[in-house]
């Protein structure tokens, strides 16, 4: 048990993921009241004081400067001093040191960018996240190589494309992916493609400036559709773009036993030129344990079909620590590997996420052992080279076993330029189906932002439920054409849309701020602070007023890269027309930062859990409510009830504390009563 108390509460998300990093597998208590008894328990106090950190680890005491107007950098001296103190507490030390929701080769390739050579790169990621010195240089070799790859073509200037299939077999017991069972839910695959062509269709307009440099079918199982709704698919994608300037099409074949003869036809004649099959282990045993339907046999009768049918660029994806498997089990898959002969493998660190079987019927597999460490990710590696691949992208997660990394390896020219792209976040890609997000990248001159090499990326999101999917795609769309308007365009202004809008507005700030100040005041927080939030609310979409000519025109709605690399979201225009203004620290930071999700997927900084300023935590909440309870121009409102139901679906963009207290509060009949009259309030006024 590991009993964690910050005061005053912040940084959470960084401090207890490290924690868990040294202590996996126990139970976390973060400021909470924990009347248990056991021997076996860590207590961590981390304190904030001007200017300085203190950490108490049992009966070690540590403490640090700090500079809490500079928020990264007292995050890293945050972390290195409770790194070191973890390590001597518990003898362990992490391969990737404190680097635990970074992209380390992100890091790498933006150092290497601005023009830091290769030695001074290592000392920075040694120095600043107490990387191991082979860690560093693995990530230093593969920003190098994705350096290269990307200096082969413009993609500043194009895009990706995401098409997402949330169907399989039968789900595995690790996966957290969007995935229904096609047994269960065949019966809406056709629904769902419908959906799916409205939603690539309005993409394939609104990107019809953009070269089109990538696509990538995944999932879930692609395969797992029949062949005649593959065949509809890939038709549909490949009449509906411009496939002038495309690099490369993936389709994840996925399950073995999802392949055949028809499928493969299928996907030769709409020109896919890598497919990715993805056994995950070549031990039948494992594979049934954790709820694959094949065999090892239908690994080898799939790969030799897929090489009878010209297919000369396969993927194979394996995940190391699956339940039971020891080294002996990875030198088994791997040296069936070396008989096959894949172009590229992709070596997976297994990380056991909240909507996993492994989580949410853990009673289940409790007795199960997994095991991971760099023993079998060197083994991996060492036969990675046997086959002449060189690793080319990497990527960590959450939970992940051993406190390692996910590395994609291939033979030269064979890498994955989507892979690179989406990590490395270099350019949009957009993405289609119950599930998916899109990242959009824009780059900025650098005298108007801080250096070419940092373009701010913004997410927008689709729902994750299928049959949500189905009967929101219109409100899906609307997602990105909105996103698109506030971003990319240029029009001449619509004065009477402008004029209601500005209306609906004024009436939405009223609204937030009403819920953001009552919403402070269930929390606990002061008066002064709870009226700061009610301005916050007020003001937190003040920056539309600069957008008016992007949002209120009447010629176009596509994007266009010369103009994206100019405009900015709308709450750092906000910020902009307030920063010299008379108004609290938090009333700037809650308007600044209102649109970033707890999971890091926000804008317009990606900031995460308690990085982000509880005011902006507060607003996020309050926001989202107030729009969907209001009339929007493609859908009516919803009910308050329909609303909450709807902000459960997005739970992972909320600050859980923060968002069951908005619960208690909006379930009061006194606090309803007074939504109701402002929302009666706001349609007396637009009528």
């Amino acid at each position: 048990m590991v009993i964690i108390n910050i005061n005053p509460l912040d940084f959470k998300y960084d401090i207890e993921t490290l924690s868990r990093a040294f202590y996996p597998g126990e139970r976390f208590f973060v400021n909470k009241e924990v009347d248990i008894d056991e021997d076996k328990k860590v207590i961590i106090d981390v304190t904030f004081a001007e200017n300085k950190i203190n950490i108490k680890l049992n009966d070690s005491e540590r403490s640090t400067e700090a500079d809490f107007d500079d928020r990264a950098d007292t995050k890293n001296r945050l972390k290195r001093l409770l790194y070191s103190m973890l390590v001597d507490e518990t003898e362990k030390v992490l391969p990737w040191g404190t680097l635990t929701g970074i992209r380390p080769i992100k890091l790498a390739l933006s150092k290497l960018e601005d023009g830091m050579d290769e030695e001074d790169v290592l000392d920075f990621m040694e120095e600043e996240y107490l990387a191991s010195e082979e860690k560093s240089k693995l990530a230093l070799k593969i920003a190098k190589r994705e350096a290269e790859v990307l200096s082969e073509f413009e993609y500043k200037d194009g895009y990706s494309l995401y098409v997402g299939i949330p169907f399989c077999p039968k789900r595995c017991i690790y996966c957290s992916f969007a995935s229904n069972d096609i047994e269960e839910k065949g019966d809406k695959v056709e629904d769902y493609l419908e959906a799916l062509k409205k939603e690539l269709s309005y993409i394939a307009n609104a990107c019809n400036e953009l070269k089109l440099y990538t696509i990538y079918v995944g999932g879930g199982t692609p395969t797992a559709l029949n062949a005649l709704q593959l065949d509809e698919l890939l038709k549909f994608i490949t009449r509906t773009f411009n496939l002038t300037y495309l690099r490369e099409f993936t389709v994840e074949a996925g399950r073995p036993d999802t392949i055949d003869e028809d499928k493969l036809n299928v996907m030769k004649k709409y020109g896919v030129s890598r497919i990715s099959i993805n056994p995950q282990t070549m031990n039948d045993k494992t594979l049934k344990l954790i709820g694959r339907n094949h065999t090892v046999k239908d690994v080898y009768e799939a790969f030799a079909l897929a090489r009878e049918y010209g297919f000369n660029n396969i993927n194979m994806d394996f995940i190391l620590g699956l339940p039971e498997e020891t080294i002996e089990d990875v030198r088994n898959t791997m040296e069936q590997v070396l008989t096959l002969k894949p172009e590229s493998i992709t070596i997976h660190s297994l990380a056991i996420k909240r909507g996993a079987k492994l989580q949410t019927d853990s009673e289940e597999y409790k007795d199960l052992t997994f095991k991971n460490n760099e023993e079998m990710m060197n083994l991996a590696s060492k036969y990675a080279r046997e086959l002449g691949m060189n690793p080319y992208y990497l990527y960590r997660q959450k939970n992940i076993a051993g406190n390692l990394e996910n590395v994609g390896y291939s033979k030269y020219g064979y890498e994955c330029l989507y892979n690179i792209l989406i990590m490395e976040e270099k350019h949009n890609i957009i993405a289609a189906g119950a599930g998916s997000d899109s990242k959009f990248v824009i780059y900025h001159d650098e005298e108007d932002y801080e250096g070419e090499h940092n373009p701010e990326v913004f997410r927008v999101c689709d729902v994750k439920d299928l049959d949500n999917y189905i009967d929101r795609i219109e409100e899906m769309i609307e997602r990105k054409r909105e996103f698109i308007k506030e971003n990319y365009n240029t029009y001449s202004i619509d004065k009477d849309k402008l004029e209601s809008d500005m209306i609906d507005n004024i009436h939405h700030g009223i609204l937030v701020s009403n819920l953001a100040r009552m919403l402070g005041k269930e929390i606990g927080l002061a008066d002064d602070k709870c009226y700061d939030l009610a301005v916050a609310g007020v003001l937190h979409d003040i920056g539309k007023l600069r957008l008016a000519e992007y949002l209120y025109g009447k010629d176009r709605d596509s994007l266009s890269i010369e103009k994206m690399r100019h405009i900015r979201m709308h709450s750092s225009l906000s910020y902009d027309i307030i920063k010299d203004m008379d108004f609290s620290a938090l009333v700037k930071e809650s308007v600044l930062y209102h649109h970033e999700n707890y999971d890091g997927t926000g804008f317009p900084r990606n900031l995460e859990g308690e990085d982000i300023p509880l005011g902006a935590r507060i607003i996020r909440v309050c926001d989202v409510f107030a729009a969907l309870v209001s009339r929007r121009s493609y859908r009516d409102a919803f009910d308050i009830d329909s609303a909450l139901n709807l902000l459960i679906n997005e739970v992972k963009h909320f600050d859980m504390h923060i968002f069951l207290a908005f619960q208690r509060m909006i379930n009061r009949e006194e606090v309803r009563e007074k939504v109701r009259h402002l929302l009666q309030y706001q349609a007396d006024d637009m009528d």
